[in-house]
């Protein structure tokens, strides 16, 4: 009887190389669960990143559709201009619209007491000079931000501001023309993207890598038929038929490692520039939306 309890006893320990063996099993079990939850994790914050992505270049195209569908008109014309960038590098760039200049008819709650008209400018930040501040880190270069400026019916002591001389009849004040309304509009919305104007520079999405604006016109022989402008000017001063607009953008992660690691907003040349734009074409996320405004575009301004 004593025999059979001493090999009884044996039989319920482990020996050395059947922990071993449970320990491997076990430490492959536990690096095969860690690496899922890894890449589990990694698709997780992927896809937050382009729903935020996403969720936000659907916020910045639905706040245009809605200002460009507002488009305010009055006989005798208002300011209303898309043009290049006048900044623009020269090349493929340099042959498309990126800024847009139009009065609106819209409750702003961006501005207090803003009234029912403002005038709004979309556009890129500015690469250098006018409307940076070389003080303030990472603004050097604001190409990166998509910028929004109002200019409303706002107190303020320059005469050559007053709110009220930018509509029909033109000749009050210093605004003697539509023509002189629109060079000064232009003027008064860029001088808004300087760092050091308080709180009327919106910017709506940053990591932007291009914003383009295509005007379409209704083609007079052939009433059914659209077609994008031929670009043969530097501006386009006329409200036209319907208005598409492109924007691109990152996420943050590859807009920086784009920017920083792989100087994607410099003069790049050869193996350089093309290793940028591979890595653009990978990671950028293109939107598009077309606002019609339908029979506006007869109104030549």
């Amino acid at each position: 009887m004593e025999q059979y309890r001493i090999i009884a006893s044996c039989k319920k320990r482990f020996t050395l190389v059947e922990l071993l063996v449970a320990m491997s099993v076990f430490s492959i079990l536990l690096v095969l669960m860690m690496q899922f939850f890894s890449g589990s994790q990694k698709l997780w914050v992927s896809t937050e990143q382009k729903n935020d992505l996403y969720a936000d270049a659907r916020v910045a195209m639905d706040l245009m559709s809605t200002l460009l569908q507002g488009t305010f008109y009055a006989s005798g014309g208002v300011p209303f201009i898309i043009q290049k960038d006048p900044n623009a590098p020269s090349g493929a760039n340099a042959l498309e619209y990126t800024q847009i200049y139009f009065p609106t008819q819209t409750q702003m709650d961006l501005i207090q007491d803003a009234g029912d008209v403002v005038f709004v400018s979309f556009r890129r930040g500015p690469a250098s000079g006018s409307g940076t501040d070389s003080s303030v880190a990472g603004k050097e270069n604001r190409t990166n931000e998509l910028i929004m400026t109002i200019f409303a019916d706002e107190k303020t002591n320059n005469l050559d501001e007053d709110f009220s001389f930018f509509f029909p009849p033109y000749g009050a004040g210093t605004i003697t023309s539509l023509e002189v309304a629109r060079n000064k509009i232009e003027s008064i919305l860029n001088k808004k993207i300087a760092v050091d104007e308080d709180g009327t520079c919106p910017v709506l999405l940053d990591n932007v890598t291009a914003f383009k604006i295509i005007p379409i016109e209704k083609k007079l022989s052939e009433t059914s038929k659209m077609e994008a402008v031929d670009i043969n000017s530097s501006s386009y001063k006329k409200i036209p038929y319907a208005i598409e607009i492109q924007l691109s953008l990152m996420d943050k992660k590859n807009y920086d490692f784009w920017d920083k690691e792989l100087k994607g907003r410099t003069n790049l040349t050869g193996d350089a520039l093309k290793r940028a734009n591979d890595f653009r074409l990978q990671h950028e996320h293109t939107f598009s939306r077309a606002i019609f405004l339908g029979d506006r575009w007869e109104r030549d301004l």
